[in-house]
């Protein structure tokens, strides 16, 4: 067995886990910004930032943005793919069938498994950095570099947009 190649795959642990804990921060800012329930609306931005909203788990906040807006099919289909293999490789890593940093088909599993999950975390923090351009656009602020770059990523790429707020619906 390939100490170096086991110790690479712990890395890549360490690595994915802090891209995790990235995109989840930009979905619970976006939504706290771009997409604030009713009662929330008025708050002032600062206000729905510092909430204990923040703290929660992921899980809620992907249940209220379904409440909240209309999702295209291929976005909603990737948000559960991304929060299926995300609460696996947070809560249960080293359950996956074949999972092994002893043997070669185990680490390549890991493999497997990471990136797979890299690339899902990749595309969902790409689609709400756009969300969070279009957002500023809508309200006449200066956007960023990356966030323009994420807005034309997805661009036309879903018929009918991504999603659409519903306005009144319960959150």
């Amino acid at each position: 067995m390939d100490s170096a190649r086991a110790q690479l795959a712990l890395q890549k642990i360490g690595y994915t886990l802090l891209h995790l804990q990235t995109t989840e921060r930009v979905i619970k800012l976006v939504m706290q910004t771009a997409m604030p329930s009713e009662k929330e609306l008025f708050a002032s931005l600062t206000e729905r930032i510092s909430s204990k909203d923040m703290e929660r788990p992921l899980g809620p906040f992907l249940t209220e943005l379904r409440k909240r807006a209309s999702l295209h099919a291929d976005f909603d289909a990737l948000l559960r793919r991304f929060l299926i293999n995300r609460n696996i490789f947070i809560h249960e890593i080293s359950q996956s069938e074949g999972w092994s940093l002893k043997t070669e088909s185990g680490l390549n599993v890991i493999e497997k498994q990471i990136s797979e999950l890299l690339t899902d975390s990749e595309h969902v923090r790409t689609h709400f950095k756009a969300l969070l351009h279009s957002w500023k656009i809508q309200g006449e602020m200066p956007t960023t570099e990356d966030e323009h770059e994420a807005f034309q990523a997805i661009s036309g790429k879903y018929e009918g947009g991504v999603l659409s707020r519903n306005w009144g619906a319960k959150a």
